[in-house]
């Protein structure tokens, strides 16, 4: 039988502190990821851009509320990691110190020698590469599928880059409907995990931080 932990008037299998920590705050980045791509739709594409921003915004907030929900939840039970917890992040560590530097290096790059507008296609598609090896250490099906959904956002973007006629703002924009979709995506599949993670612990969580007793 395995160990349990107690929390407040809560009990909870040992693992789980860690791996309610690990995964509580993704609501939280996702949601601002998403605002940050979108942010350029009214910049392009003026009222018909400024209402889809405002419905991403709305979204967004609705997940930064049920992150930071998780994360309090989360924060309550012991965070005792296990080997598995350690091994898998570590393999994030080296994969994100390899992946951001990528973006961040070559847009400081392209913005020196007057290539702004294709820094945020270049963004979109490193970060929706790292998706798929992402997939493999954590052993998630749906990276597979959102990480491609903003690498193709990104590829479009590129391609329309091309064009001098184009505004860099509308390439912005055009590479953000990739990455706002996939992380909107993710923002709602993290929040289900967490979900099945409590209930898998029998652990209880309302997602507004009322409990109950097990």
């Amino acid at each position: 039988m395995a160990s349990l932990a107690r929390a407040g008037t809560q009990q909870a299998p040992e693992w789980f502190g860690s791996a309610a920590q690990g995964i509580a705050f993704f609501p939280v980045m996702m949601g601002v990821y998403a605002v940050f791509y979108s942010a350029w739709w009214p910049f392009a594409w003026g009222y018909a851009g400024a209402v889809a921003f405002a419905l991403v915004l709305v979204v967004a907030v609705v997940f930064l509320l049920r992150g930071v929900a998780q994360i309090r939840h989360a924060s309550s039970f012991p965070n005792n990691p296990t080997a598995e917890d350690e091994r898998l992040g570590k393999a994030m560590g080296l994969l994100n110190s390899v992946t951001h530097p990528i973006w961040m290096l070559g847009s400081a790059v392209l913005l020196m020698f007057g290539q702004g507008r294709w820094a945020l296609p270049l963004m979109v598609f490193v970060i929706g590469a790292h998706f798929v090896p992402m997939a493999r250490i954590l052993g998630r099906k749906i990276d597979y599928l959102l990480g491609p959904v903003a690498m193709i956002g990104a590829i479009v973007a590129g391609m329309i880059a091309l064009d001098p006629r184009v505004s860099w703002l509308v390439v912005c924009a055009v590479a953000g409907i990739g990455g706002a979709v996939a992380t909107l995506c993710y923002a709602v599949y993290m929040a289900r995990a967490y979900r099945r993670l409590c209930e898998r612990a029998d652990v209880a969580f309302s997602g507004s931080m009322s409990r109950r007793s097990p």
